[in-house]
């Protein structure tokens, strides 16, 4: 029996009809954090009022990917975009349980899908990967710190998980 090559990690997105899909393919690391946060910037952009993020093919995610999620989380408490999960594995429901980011953000089976997102086959025809720019090493720094403080303000207990990995980002922040 043969098994099938890894996915190479990866972002792709389409946006019409008012709402923009964000599928997340392969390991959502810190290496696709900038890439899906353009894709969520490209969406704000074109006005579209649903972000729908497929986590079918997401095989699993670092604390830096969640904590990205968690602050488009909190940015749509004061936006008129809502941002919804799709197909996320139970393995990737758990890692967002684990955090807390689930209480942020709404998730939803294929089978189990509201009104308005029955039809997302116009947009997969048109996905298009996201190559995010070149990050610098502060701005990448930056990047983690500012999503593991953001899951800090999530759930209080993961100050407790965290604190190592904050002040170690704050010193790397200061050397720049």
């Amino acid at each position: 029996m043969s098994r099938a090559a890894p996915q190479s990690p990866r972002i792709l997105a389409a946006t019409a009809d008012n709402c923009t899909l964000i599928v997340v393919s392969g390991a959502a690391t810190f290496k696709l954090a900038p890439a899906f946060k353009q894709a969520l910037q490209a969406a704000k952009l074109a006005g579209s009022p649903l972000v729908v993020v497929d986590m079918a093919d997401c095989v699993s995610m670092d604390s830096t990917f969640m904590g990205a999620l968690a602050t488009a989380g909190l940015a749509q408490r004061t936006s008129d975009c809502r941002l919804a999960l799709l197909n996320p594995t139970p393995h990737a429901r758990s890692l967002l349980r684990g955090l807390g980011v689930d209480r942020l953000l709404k998730s939803y089976s294929a089978a189990e899908l509201p009104a308005g997102l029955a039809d997302l086959s116009g947009l997969k025809q048109n996905l298009r990967p996201v190559e995010a720019a070149p990050v610098s090493q502060r701005d990448m720094a930056a990047l983690m710190y500012d999503a593991h403080e953001t899951l800090t303000r999530v759930d209080p207990e993961n100050l407790q998980r965290f604190k190592d990995v904050l002040a170690f980002l704050r010193e790397d922040l200061q050397r720049f």
